[in-house]
Parts: C-alpha cells; structure tokens; sequence
C-alpha cells in the first residue's frame, strides 16, 4: 500500500506537471498565431503606404512605420492568451530594416507579442513567480523592383500574381518624356533590372499618375491586328495602348452579375486564378508568355472591354462605382471612397465611406514593349492600378476605353532567375521569420 500511495503521488505530480506544460504550448500557439497576423497586416500596410514606389521619400516612411504599428497593435488585441485579451503594452513592432537602402524596396517589420502574467496552476508549488510567453514575426513587403542589387549575388527575385486582368501593356511611361520605349518616351521601369524609371509620386514619379488604357488593335469583324505599341495623346487625353490577352482558362471567381460574357471579357469582370509570372517561368505551374488574343477586339461587337470593366467596377446602372481620392497628389494609405453600387453599400457601409481597398484595385502584366507584340509577349513586370470609369458610347475607340490611376510598379526586368514569390497582388506580402 505505501509502495501504491508513493506511485499514485508521482502519477499525480507528472499529471499536475503536464497540464502546465500543456497550458504554456497552447498559449505560445496563440502567441505565436497573434505576432503572424499583426506582422502581415503591419507588412501590408506598407505596402498601401507607398514606401515601395517611393523609395527616396523619408517622410513617407515615417508615416507608413506609424499607421503600421497602429495597424499591428490594433490587430494583435483582437486575439488572447490563455483567456486574457492581448493589450498594447503587450505588443512591440519594430522595423529591421528602417532607413537602410532597402527599407522602401522590401520593407520589413517584426511584431512581438507577449504575456508576462501567464496563469498556472500546480507548478507554483515550486515557484509562484509569473511566466512569461513571447513570440515574435517578420513579414516582409516584397516588391522585386532592382532587386538584383538588394539579393546577394545580385540575382533578381520574380513575382507570381494572380487574378491577373488580361490587358498586356508596354513599358511605356505615358506622363514622362524620355528614351526606351521606341519613339513614345520614357519606360515604366528598365527592362533588364526592373529599376522604376520614375519613382516617387507624380508629376515627378509615376505612382498617381493617371491616363487612359485604350486597345491597340485594328482589324474588322470582332478580330484584333495588334498595332505598335503606343503612349501618346489620345480622345481622352494621355493614353497607353494594351492589347488583349489570351490567359490560360481556369475556373474563374465572379461577381454574382458578371461572368456572362466572352472568356476575355470574364477574365476582366472576374478574377481568373492562372498564376502570371514575370522575368522567368515559374513551377506553380505558372507562365511568363501571354499571347495575345487576336480573336477579339476590345472595342467591337459587344464591346468586351467596357461591359467587363463596368461589371468589375459597379459602374452601371448611374456612376455607382468606388472613387480614389487620388489629389494630385496622390496620398497614402489609398483613401478610397464607397460607391453607391458597392456590395456593402447601405448595411456596414454608407456612400463615400472611406475604405483601403476595391474591386477597382487590379493588376496589369506588362512587357517589353520595343516592338508590336507577335504571337506572344515575355512579361517583365506589373502595374497596379486604380480603375476609375469605363467610358460610355456604343462604337469607335472610346469603347474599349477605360481610365486608371497608377497605385504601384513591380518590375522584374528580362533577367529574373531567383525563387519567385507568389501573391494575388503585384506587390506580395510574405512572412519571413517566426
């Protein structure tokens, strides 16, 4: 009997010694899962802040340090340890790698999360001192931008976006003169590194920058004969020419009015999930070759391009789609207003709302540009930009008109070979350490 009472002792002390044990996994879990979330929303809002497209603004980057911490802390105590809500002295954002020369290309920022009261339960008959858990997380916003001098070796690093919109564009800078993309003037960033041309907000930068995307295709019938690329004036003031794109087709996510059309018009109002790789071809199975599609013409028959861009947005019926407060100059984070066609419209949200981001918010491919595109184009990088209106009009070139504003760039230039980085965005945001 005293050998069965000394055992049972023990059994007891391991049990009691477990669920503490136990009690510390699960809260460093919840720790843990509480730092990812805080870094990646801190990590995005970033990205929505702009450093990545303004590199040289230090007065942009102390803004977008102050809304991130906000954005973490604010995150962060919406989850608990071990029962206790998770308060703002608890969490610590810093940025590793703030005013280095890579801080606007990659930004990163590490979220700790602690709690120093953590309850036990049968170990403080050793010790009745408080435990402590803490977990920390980097996220990074990664824009591949020149990032061959940034990578060590001096590799440049793709992106993988998805949801892609099936306008192909030049590298072609409608806003700025200069020399690269044949007589049109300035590239949108150079094709070898994937360097912006010209960073920074406009008029001096591109980013906030608006034009008119019109299609680049003659031909009768519906067809397209792609002509040479072009950024010149055109009807509605600066234009850039884009051809249509012929993406892989794959089941695509709609709208609940939208997806009644063409597989090119589809691939506009809907969010087709082909991966579109620039700089190389990826294994995902991703491509980095679009063709362009010579069976449509944005502008003819039942005018593809505006019925898509118009269900995307909500424009129709009225102008009830969401409207970017967009200066000049451009201001970050993106102040975007709720339009009256907005799904959430009238219950959580009223018109002109102020939210961050919008269906309107969409991702280009764009390539090389130095000639008119033969059977298919080698992508070297993407445009994010802002859809404000598809222009009305039954006929002629203002049918597949529609115009955008410049939200950010991410080129990867021709000579990409390093592990790509996969988003649904042109400028992804990944976790690098936890």
């Amino acid at each position: 009997m005293i050998l069965v009472v000394l055992a049972m002792l023990s059994m007891l002390g391991i049990v009691a010694l477990a669920i503490d044990v136990i009690t510390l996994y699960s809260a460093r879990s919840e720790t843990q899962r509480a730092a990812d979330s805080a870094a990646l929303v801190a990590a995005k809002m970033l990205v929505d802040a702009g450093v990545t497209g303004d590199p040289a603004n230090a007065a942009l980057q102390g803004v977008a340090r102050t809304i991130a911490s906000t954005a973490a802390t604010d995150v962060a105590r919406q989850s608990v340890i071990a029962g206790r809500p998770i308060q703002a002295a608890d969490v610590t954002v810093t940025f590793p790698n703030s005013g280095a020369p890579s801080f606007a290309i990659n930004p990163q920022v590490s979220v700790t999360v602690q709690n120093a009261n953590l309850p036990t339960f049968f170990s403080r008959i050793w010790s009745r001192a408080a435990l402590t858990v803490r977990a920390t997380a980097t996220a990074e916003g990664f824009n591949p931008s020149n990032s061959s001098t940034i990578v060590g070796g001096g590799v440049g690093v793709p992106v993988i976006a998805r949801c892609v919109k099936p306008f192909i564009i030049p590298n072609c800078d409608p806003t700025h003169a200069g020399a690269g993309c044949g007589a049109t003037g300035a590239t949108l960033f150079d094709p070898g590194t994937g360097a912006i041309t010209n960073p920074g907000v406009a008029p001096g930068g591109i980013i906030g920058a608006g034009f008119d995307l019109i299609s680049s295709c003659g031909g009768t019938a519906g067809l397209c004969t792609p002509g040479p690329p072009d950024a010149s004036p055109g009807p509605g003031g600066l234009t850039l020419r884009y051809y249509p794109a012929s993406i892989p087709a794959a089941t695509n996510s709609c709208p609940a009015a939208c997806g009644a059309g063409t597989n090119f018009e589809n691939d506009i109002a809907c969010c087709n999930p082909t991966p579109i790789s620039c700089g190389f071809t990826a294994t995902l199975p991703a491509v980095n070759q679009l063709p362009v599609d010579t069976t449509v013409n944005p502008e003819a028959g039942s005018i593809p391009a505006k019925s898509g861009v118009q269900c995307l947005i909500r424009q129709t019926p009225g102008n009830g789609q969401d409207n970017l407060i967009s200066g000049p100059p451009l201001t970050y984070p993106l102040q975007i207003e709720v339009g009256g066609n907005h799904p959430l419209a009238g219950t959580v949200l009223s018109a002109n709302d102020l939210v961050t981001t919008s269906d309107s918010l969409v991702t280009v491919p764009v390539y090389d540009g130095a000639a008119t595109p033969g059977a298919s184009v080698t992508i070297i990088g993407f445009l994010q930009v802002f859809i404000d209106r598809a222009f009305p009009g039954g006929g002629g070139p203002k049918a597949g008109e529609f115009h955008v504003t410049v939200v950010n760039v991410s080129g990867c230039g021709s000579s990409a070979t390093g592990t790509a980085v996969a988003s649904s965005s042109a400028v992804p945001v990944r976790l690098i350490h936890q």
